[in-house]
C-alpha cells in the first residue's frame, strides 16, 4: 500500500512539475522573414503565445520584441508599435529593443530622425550587430543621402556582415554587366550585396544598383539622377494610368534604348505592371535589345562568376533558407542558358554538370529533374 501511495505520489509531482515547466517554457522566437518567412496564421498564434508567457512571467524587452514581430508580420501594425515602444520604456538600454523601434519608425511611420536616434544607440550598444547597419543604410537610401549611405555600406563590407554566398552573389550580379548598366534589385540581399561590394571594394561603381521599391520615393530618384544622369528615361515619370510611380519609372527605362536595364532574378516580374522583353545574360535577366549571347552567357558562370560559397558545407545553410533559395537562381539561370540552341555541346556539358553540383548540394529536387532531362538530350 505504501508502496502504491509512492508511485502515485511520484506521479503526481511528474505531472506537477511538468505543467510549470511546460507554463513557463519560451514560445519559439518569431522568425524574421528574411530568414523563414511562416504563414499569417502562425504570426497570429506566437503573437497569442508571447503574450500569454509575458503575463505568467513578467514583460521583458526580448518578449515584447517577439510579440511586436508577430503582430507585426500577421499584419497589426498598430499593436506592433506599441509592443516595440513598450520593450524600450521598459529596458531603455536593450539593444534589441531599441533596433526594432528603430525599424518600426524608418518602415512604417516614417520617422527617419527618430529611427535613427534609436538604431545609433543601439549601435552603440551591441556594435557587432549587423542588421542595425542595414536598416540605417536604407534610411539614408529614402532620404537620398548618397554620402551617408555609401559610407554605412562600406563599414557592412568592412564588418563582414554579409555572409560570404551572399557577397558572391552581389559579386556575380555586378561582374558581368556593361559599362554604365542598370542593374534593378527587389529585396534586401540582392540590394545590399552589391552595394557593399560597390563601397568597400570600389566594385563595379559605374553600376547604378537600383531598389525597385525606393523609385516610388522622390528624394531617392533626385539624388539617384543626381549621381547617374545617364539613365534618366526621357520624357515624364510621373505615374501612368494604374502604373506606381516606380513601375512607370522602369517602363520608361526599359523603353528608353539609351539605358541598359538588367534585372536580378529575384525581381517578381508580375508585380511591374507591364511585360519587359527579357534575355538571360549569365545571372541577370536583360531588357531589350539583346546584348550577350548564349555562349558568353554561360562563361560567366564558367570563367568568371564566384561560385565556391555556394556549395560550402561549412555554411549552416539549413538555419538560412532565404539564402539557399537564392542561391536556386544560379540553377533556373543555367538551366535557361542551356536551353539555347546558339549553345555548343561542351560547353552545355559544363554548365549542367556545374548546375547538377549546386542542385545536387541543396537538394533541388525539381531542378535536378529538369538537368537530368537537358542532360538526355
Amino acid at each position: 500500500m505504501k508502496q502504491i501511495t509512492l508511485k502515485s505520489s511520484l506521479v503526481c509531482l511528474m505531472i506537477i512539475l511538468g505543467t510549470v515547466i511546460s507554463a513557463r517554457a519560451q514560445p519559439e522566437n518569431v522568425p524574421k522573414l528574411t530568414e523563414r518567412p511562416l504563414e499569417r496564421t502562425s504570426y497570429v498564434e506566437l503573437a497569442k503565445e508571447w503574450k500569454a508567457y509575458m503575463e505568467r512571467n513578467g514583460e521583458s524587452a526580448h518578449g515584447l520584441v517577439n510579440l511586436g514581430m508577430a503582430y507585426e508580420y500577421s499584419g497589426e501594425m498598430d499593436a506592433a508599435l506599441a509592443a516595440g515602444r513598450r520593450a524600450v520604456d521598459i529596458a531603455p538600454d536593450d539593444p534589441e529593443a531599441l533596433a526594432y523601434l528603430g525599424k518600426l519608425l524608418s518602415k512604417y511611420e516614417n520617422d527617419a530622425d527618430s529611427a535613427l536616434e534609436y538604431l545609433r544607440r543601439s549601435r552603440q550598444i551591441a556594435p557587432e550587430n549587423g542588421s542595425v547597419l542595414t536598416t540605417i543604410a536604407v534610411i539614408h537610401d529614402k532620404q537620398g543621402l548618397w554620402t551617408e549611405s555609401q559610407q554605412v555600406y562600406k563599414t557592412i563590407f568592412d564588418q563582414n556582415v554579409l555572409p560570404r554566398p551572399l557577397q558572391d552573389f552581389g559579386y556575380n550580379l555586378l561582374v558581368g554587366l556593361p559599362e554604365g548598366a542598370v542593374l534593378i534589385t527587389n529585396g534586401d540581399n540582392d540590394t545590399f550585396a552589391p552595394l557593399a561590394l560597390q563601397a568597400g571594394m570600389n566594385l563595379r561603381p559605374d553600376i547604378a544598383v537600383v531598389n525597385r521599391h525606393l523609385l516610388n520615393l522622390e528624394d531617392f530618384t533626385d539624388a539617384l539622377f543626381e549621381r547617374y544622369p545617364g539613365i534618366r528615361p526621357q520624357g515624364n515619370i510621373e505615374p501612368e494610368g494604374e502604373l506606381s510611380r516606380s513601375n512607370t519609372i522602369l517602363k520608361r527605362m526599359v523603353e528608353d534604348t539609351r539605358i541598359a536595364v538588367y534585372f536580378a532574378p529575384t525581381v517578381a516580374f508580375g508585380q511591374l505592371g507591364f511585360e519587359p522583353e527579357l534575355n538571360v545574360e549569365g545571372l541577370n535577366l536583360r531588357a531589350a535589345p539583346k546584348g550577350l549571347g548564349a555562349e558568353e552567357s554561360a562563361r560567366l558562370y564558367l570563367d568568371t562568376y564566384r561560385l565556391d560559397s555556394a556549395t560550402d558545407w561549412t555554411i549552416a545553410w539549413d538555419l538560412t533558407p532565404a539564402l539557399a533559395r537564392m542561391i536556386s537562381n544560379y540553377v533556373s539561370s543555367m538551366v535557361r542558358i542551356a536551353m539555347d540552341d546558339e549553345l555548343s555541346a561542351g560547353t552545355k556539358r559544363a554548365l549542367l554538370d556545374q548546375a547538377m553540383d549546386i542542385a545536387q548540394f541543396h537538394d533541388m529536387t525539381r531542378l535536378i529533374y529538369i538537368l537530368k532531362k537537358l542532360e538526355e538530350t
